[in-house]
Protein backbone atom coordinates (compact mmCIF):
# COMPACT_ATOMS: atom_id res chain seq x y z
CA UNK A 1 0.00 0.00 0.00
CA UNK A 2 1.30 3.46 -0.90
CA UNK A 3 1.97 5.73 2.08
CA UNK A 4 0.04 8.90 1.20
CA UNK A 5 1.85 10.98 3.78
CA UNK A 6 5.25 9.91 2.43
CA UNK A 7 4.17 10.66 -1.14
CA UNK A 8 2.96 14.11 -0.07
CA UNK A 9 6.27 14.86 1.62
CA UNK A 10 8.27 13.69 -1.40
CA UNK A 11 6.19 15.84 -3.72
CA UNK A 12 6.56 18.81 -1.37
CA UNK A 13 10.31 18.69 -1.93
CA UNK A 14 9.66 20.11 -5.38
CA UNK A 15 7.95 23.20 -3.95
CA UNK A 16 10.85 24.01 -1.65
CA UNK A 17 13.07 26.67 -3.16
CA UNK A 18 16.46 25.06 -2.57
CA UNK A 19 15.84 21.42 -3.60
CA UNK A 20 13.51 22.55 -6.37
CA UNK A 21 16.16 24.87 -7.85
CA UNK A 22 18.85 22.21 -7.58
CA UNK A 23 16.62 19.63 -9.30
CA UNK A 24 15.91 22.09 -12.13
CA UNK A 25 19.62 22.82 -12.40
CA UNK A 26 20.39 19.11 -12.64
CA UNK A 27 17.76 18.68 -15.37
CA UNK A 28 19.27 21.64 -17.22
CA UNK A 29 22.74 20.13 -17.07
CA UNK A 30 21.47 16.76 -18.30
CA UNK A 31 19.70 18.46 -21.22
CA UNK A 32 22.82 20.47 -22.13
CA UNK A 33 23.81 18.12 -24.93
CA UNK A 34 20.51 18.73 -26.74
CA UNK A 35 19.68 22.36 -25.94
CA UNK A 36 22.95 23.88 -24.69
CA UNK A 37 21.88 27.53 -24.90
CA UNK A 38 18.64 26.96 -22.98
CA UNK A 39 20.46 24.79 -20.47
CA UNK A 40 23.08 27.44 -19.85
CA UNK A 41 20.43 30.13 -19.50
CA UNK A 42 18.49 28.10 -16.93
CA UNK A 43 21.63 27.28 -14.94
CA UNK A 44 22.81 30.90 -14.84
CA UNK A 45 19.33 32.16 -13.95
CA UNK A 46 19.04 29.70 -11.08
CA UNK A 47 22.50 30.59 -9.76
CA UNK A 48 21.62 34.29 -9.82
CA UNK A 49 18.28 33.59 -8.12
CA UNK A 50 19.88 31.54 -5.34
CA UNK A 51 22.55 34.18 -4.80
CA UNK A 52 19.93 36.93 -4.52
CA UNK A 53 17.86 34.74 -2.20
CA UNK A 54 20.89 34.50 0.11
CA UNK A 55 20.68 38.23 0.82
CA UNK A 56 18.92 39.10 4.12
CA UNK A 57 17.13 42.00 2.42
CA UNK A 58 15.42 39.70 -0.07
CA UNK A 59 14.54 36.95 2.40
CA UNK A 60 13.38 39.42 5.07
CA UNK A 61 10.94 41.01 2.66
CA UNK A 62 9.11 37.72 2.17
CA UNK A 63 9.43 36.23 5.66
CA UNK A 64 8.38 39.51 7.34
CA UNK A 65 5.27 39.61 5.18
CA UNK A 66 4.19 36.35 6.82
CA UNK A 67 5.47 37.04 10.32
CA UNK A 68 3.74 40.42 10.63
CA UNK A 69 0.22 39.05 10.06
CA UNK A 70 -0.57 38.44 13.74
CA UNK A 71 0.53 40.27 16.91
CA UNK A 72 2.30 38.52 19.77
CA UNK A 73 -0.09 37.67 22.61
CA UNK A 74 0.91 38.79 26.08
CA UNK A 75 -1.80 36.61 27.63
CA UNK A 76 -4.16 33.96 26.37
CA UNK A 77 -7.74 35.21 25.74
CA UNK A 78 -10.01 34.81 28.77
CA UNK A 79 -12.31 32.34 27.00
CA UNK A 80 -9.48 30.03 25.90
CA UNK A 81 -10.42 26.39 26.38
CA UNK A 82 -7.56 24.65 24.57
CA UNK A 83 -4.04 25.81 23.70
CA UNK A 84 -2.73 23.78 20.77
CA UNK A 85 1.04 23.78 20.24
CA UNK A 86 1.84 22.60 16.71
CA UNK A 87 4.67 20.11 16.45
CA UNK A 88 7.98 20.71 14.72
CA UNK A 89 10.05 17.57 15.11
CA UNK A 90 12.66 16.08 17.41
CA UNK A 91 15.78 13.93 17.18
CA UNK A 92 15.66 11.15 19.74
CA UNK A 93 18.64 10.07 21.83
CA UNK A 94 18.16 8.15 25.06
CA UNK A 95 20.68 10.12 27.11
CA UNK A 96 19.47 13.62 26.21
CA UNK A 97 16.97 15.86 28.06
CA UNK A 98 13.82 16.99 26.28
CA UNK A 99 15.19 20.44 25.43
CA UNK A 100 18.06 18.78 23.54
CA UNK A 101 15.75 16.42 21.68
CA UNK A 102 13.45 19.09 20.26
CA UNK A 103 14.34 21.12 17.21
CA UNK A 104 14.86 24.84 17.79
CA UNK A 105 11.47 25.51 16.21
CA UNK A 106 9.66 22.98 18.41
CA UNK A 107 11.40 24.28 21.53
CA UNK A 108 10.37 27.85 20.72
CA UNK A 109 6.76 26.75 20.23
CA UNK A 110 6.44 24.76 23.45
CA UNK A 111 8.06 27.53 25.51
CA UNK A 112 5.49 30.00 24.15
CA UNK A 113 2.68 27.53 24.72
CA UNK A 114 3.74 27.00 28.34
CA UNK A 115 4.05 30.76 28.88
CA UNK A 116 0.54 31.39 27.59
CA UNK A 117 -0.89 28.48 29.58
CA UNK A 118 0.43 30.05 32.78
CA UNK A 119 -1.70 33.11 32.03
CA UNK A 120 -4.80 30.84 31.76
CA UNK A 121 -4.04 27.74 33.90
CA UNK A 122 -7.70 26.67 33.75
CA UNK A 123 -7.24 25.89 30.05
CA UNK A 124 -5.70 22.69 28.71
CA UNK A 125 -2.51 22.45 26.69
CA UNK A 126 -2.47 20.12 23.70
CA UNK A 127 0.82 18.90 22.22
CA UNK A 128 0.99 16.84 19.08
CA UNK A 129 3.15 14.77 16.80
CA UNK A 130 3.60 11.13 15.83
CA UNK A 131 6.68 8.95 16.38
CA UNK A 132 8.24 9.48 12.92
CA UNK A 133 10.62 6.57 13.49
CA UNK A 134 11.39 7.52 17.07
CA UNK A 135 10.61 5.20 20.03
CA UNK A 136 8.94 8.18 21.70
CA UNK A 137 6.27 10.28 20.02
CA UNK A 138 6.90 13.94 19.37
CA UNK A 139 3.84 14.75 21.47
CA UNK A 140 5.37 12.94 24.46
CA UNK A 141 8.66 14.82 24.14
CA UNK A 142 6.73 18.09 23.98
CA UNK A 143 4.70 17.06 27.05
CA UNK A 144 7.86 16.26 29.02
CA UNK A 145 9.28 19.65 28.09
CA UNK A 146 6.05 21.42 29.05
CA UNK A 147 6.07 19.77 32.47
CA UNK A 148 9.66 20.87 33.00
CA UNK A 149 8.52 24.39 32.12
CA UNK A 150 5.92 24.29 34.89
CA UNK A 151 2.75 23.13 33.16
CA UNK A 152 0.51 20.86 35.22
CA UNK A 153 0.76 17.38 33.69
CA UNK A 154 -2.94 16.75 34.30
CA UNK A 155 -3.73 19.72 32.06
CA UNK A 156 -1.79 18.35 29.07
CA UNK A 157 -3.39 16.42 26.22
CA UNK A 158 -1.21 14.47 23.78
CA UNK A 159 -2.10 13.81 20.15
CA UNK A 160 0.39 11.02 19.44
CA UNK A 161 -0.68 10.11 15.90
CA UNK A 162 -0.89 13.45 14.12
CA UNK A 163 1.24 13.80 10.98
CA UNK A 164 0.70 17.40 9.90
CA UNK A 165 -1.09 20.66 10.70
CA UNK A 166 -4.40 19.47 9.26
CA UNK A 167 -4.31 16.42 11.55
CA UNK A 168 -3.46 18.56 14.57
CA UNK A 169 -6.31 20.98 13.97
CA UNK A 170 -8.73 18.11 13.37
CA UNK A 171 -7.77 16.49 16.69
CA UNK A 172 -8.13 19.81 18.50
CA UNK A 173 -11.60 20.27 17.01
CA UNK A 174 -12.61 16.80 18.18
CA UNK A 175 -11.41 17.63 21.68
CA UNK A 176 -13.39 20.86 21.75
CA UNK A 177 -16.51 19.06 20.52
CA UNK A 178 -16.29 16.60 23.44
CA UNK A 179 -16.52 19.51 25.87
CA UNK A 180 -19.93 20.58 24.55
CA UNK A 181 -22.87 19.46 26.66
CA UNK A 182 -25.50 17.18 25.05
CA UNK A 183 -28.07 19.99 25.26
CA UNK A 184 -25.79 22.38 23.41
CA UNK A 185 -24.85 19.73 20.89
CA UNK A 186 -28.51 19.17 20.03
CA UNK A 187 -29.23 22.85 19.60
CA UNK A 188 -28.23 25.52 17.16
CA UNK A 189 -25.63 26.83 19.59
CA UNK A 190 -23.15 24.34 18.11
CA UNK A 191 -23.15 26.43 14.94
CA UNK A 192 -22.27 29.56 16.91
CA UNK A 193 -18.96 28.84 18.66
CA UNK A 194 -18.76 32.41 19.94
CA UNK A 195 -21.67 31.54 22.24
CA UNK A 196 -19.89 28.58 23.80
CA UNK A 197 -18.23 29.61 27.10
CA UNK A 198 -14.57 28.62 27.21
CA UNK A 199 -14.71 27.32 23.66
CA UNK A 200 -11.82 29.24 22.10
CA UNK A 201 -8.94 27.40 20.49
CA UNK A 202 -5.56 29.10 20.78
CA UNK A 203 -2.97 27.85 18.27
CA UNK A 204 0.74 28.37 18.92
CA UNK A 205 3.14 28.06 16.01
CA UNK A 206 5.96 29.75 14.14
CA UNK A 207 5.02 33.24 12.99
CA UNK A 208 5.74 32.31 9.37
CA UNK A 209 3.52 29.22 9.57
CA UNK A 210 0.49 30.76 11.28
CA UNK A 211 -1.05 32.42 8.18
CA UNK A 212 -1.45 28.97 6.61
CA UNK A 213 -2.70 27.42 9.85
CA UNK A 214 -5.16 30.30 10.28
CA UNK A 215 -6.46 29.71 6.76
CA UNK A 216 -7.20 26.09 7.72
CA UNK A 217 -8.97 27.28 10.86
CA UNK A 218 -11.04 29.78 8.87
CA UNK A 219 -12.44 26.91 6.83
CA UNK A 220 -13.53 25.05 10.01
CA UNK A 221 -15.57 27.99 11.29
CA UNK A 222 -14.28 27.56 14.83
CA UNK A 223 -13.59 30.35 17.31
CA UNK A 224 -9.83 30.70 17.49
CA UNK A 225 -6.84 32.92 18.17
CA UNK A 226 -3.23 32.45 17.15
CA UNK A 227 0.02 33.05 19.01
CA UNK A 228 3.12 33.61 16.87
CA UNK A 229 6.62 32.66 18.00
CA UNK A 230 9.92 31.53 16.42
CA UNK A 231 10.48 34.74 14.45
CA UNK A 232 13.11 34.42 11.72
CA UNK A 233 13.53 37.89 10.17
CA UNK A 234 16.90 39.41 11.10
CA UNK A 235 18.77 42.70 10.82
CA UNK A 236 21.82 41.57 8.87
CA UNK A 237 22.98 43.96 6.10
CA UNK A 238 22.13 43.05 2.52
CA UNK A 239 25.69 42.15 1.53
CA UNK A 240 26.14 39.42 4.16
CA UNK A 241 24.92 36.55 2.01
CA UNK A 242 24.22 33.48 4.13
CA UNK A 243 22.46 30.15 4.20
CA UNK A 244 20.09 31.30 6.93
CA UNK A 245 18.58 33.93 4.65
CA UNK A 246 18.23 31.35 1.90
CA UNK A 247 16.49 28.97 4.31
CA UNK A 248 14.09 31.74 5.41
CA UNK A 249 13.12 32.47 1.83
CA UNK A 250 12.70 28.76 1.24
CA UNK A 251 10.32 28.55 4.20
CA UNK A 252 8.38 31.56 2.92
CA UNK A 253 8.07 30.02 -0.52
CA UNK A 254 6.82 26.77 1.01
CA UNK A 255 4.16 28.60 3.05
CA UNK A 256 2.94 30.65 0.08
CA UNK A 257 2.59 27.52 -2.05
CA UNK A 258 0.78 25.79 0.82
CA UNK A 259 -1.73 28.63 1.13
CA UNK A 260 -2.30 28.63 -2.62
CA UNK A 261 -2.97 24.89 -2.49
CA UNK A 262 -5.42 25.31 0.40
CA UNK A 263 -7.31 27.97 -1.54
CA UNK A 264 -7.45 25.76 -4.64
CA UNK A 265 -8.66 22.69 -2.73
CA UNK A 266 -11.32 24.75 -0.97
CA UNK A 267 -12.54 26.26 -4.25
CA UNK A 268 -12.75 22.84 -5.93
CA UNK A 269 -14.58 21.25 -3.00
CA UNK A 270 -17.27 23.96 -2.80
Amino acid sequence: MIDGFLVKKLVSVLVHLIPGALILMLIGLIARCRVPRLSNLITVALCVALTAASSPVVSNYFISNLESRFPVLQTAPEDTSLILVLGAGHNYAEDRPSNSLLTATALSRIVEGARLWKTRPDARLAVSGAHFGSPVSHAQVMKDMAIQLGVDGDKIITFDNTLDTADEISKAMETLQKNITPAARDSEIINKPENLPGGRLLVVSSASHLPRAAKMLDYTGTLYSVAPTDFLADNYPWYLLNGGALANLDRSFHEWVGMAWLWLVHRVSR
